[in-house]
């Protein structure tokens, strides 16, 4: 069966059948919890469908989200610069399916290195760089630019304009009070940009979404292109032996 997930796309050869007798597909439940802040990471989970949101908790008792996992990434990145816990948490936000690998047997990736580690690091460089452009989106941008660039985001990882979505949940991970998303997709519902309806966002207009958002969505955007398209060359130069793919 190929693999959904972009970069265990990219596995060939022995990389492919080393890393096979490791993996188990998984379900990924709604607000199921995959790694909880300062706690060993015991696995990472590769997304096929669904997504999964990063997110720290704050002292008073609320969260504010600092990216997300779709099937161009894995949870549990920390792993590969040799760290074995994190303070974020990462929860199911969206629920799909994951291949789900020890931690172990990434962390030997990386030290043994070739293709397939070239590529986890690239994606985690691109990842590490969709969470400081979040933070900078937090801090400089109006709430309507910053929930159409989630609303992008989200819809690129679930590859479907309709996914479920609560206006609380939204309010969380964007960091700010229900009302203020309340008014935002208001505005963005008569412009006929979305539709909501009983916690169910559907997307109406996307090159108007586009245009409506930040400029954060297409700086993401293109990290991860160019870091899976370099994984992409980089797996198709290497040899390939062990299995027929």
């Amino acid at each position: 069966m190929p693999y959904r997930n972009k970069i265990l796309a990219t596995l060939a050869g022995a990389d492919r059948e080393r890393l096979a007798a490791s993996m188990k597909r998984v379900q990924l439940n709604y607000k199921e919890v995959l790694i909880e802040p300062n706690a060993p990471i015991e696995h990472v989970y590769f997304v096929e469908s669904g997504v999964v949101s990063l997110v720290t908790d704050l002292h008073e008792g609320g969260v504010i989200e600092s990216g997300t996992v779709g099937n161009e990434s894995m949870a549990g990145t920390a792993v590969l610069l040799g760290v074995t816990r994190t303070p974020s948490r990462h929860f199911v936000q969206i629920p799909g399916e994951a291949i789900r690998l020890p931690a172990e047997a990434i962390a030997e990736e990386r030290r043994r290195g070739g293709p397939f580690a070239e590529a986890l690091l690239r994606v985690t460089h691109a990842t590490m760089g969709m969470l400081s452009q979040c933070v900078a989106c937090n801090r400089a941008h109006a709430v309507e630019q910053r929930m159409c660039r989630w609303l992008l985001m989200t819809r690129d990882r679930v590859e479907s304009d309709e996914f479920p979505l609560t206006q609380e949940f939204l309010a969380q991970m964007l960091g700010v009070h229900r009302p203020a998303v309340s008014i935002a997709g208001g505005a963005l519902q008569r412009a006929g940009l979305i539709r909501y309806s009983r916690g169910k966002i559907t997307i109406v207009d996307r090159e108007g979404l586009e245009s409506a958002a930040c400029e954060c969505y297409e700086v993401i955007r293109a990290e991860f292109r160019r870091a899976l398209s370099e994984s992409t060359e980089s797996a198709d130069k290497a040899p390939i032996s062990g299995i027929s793919l």
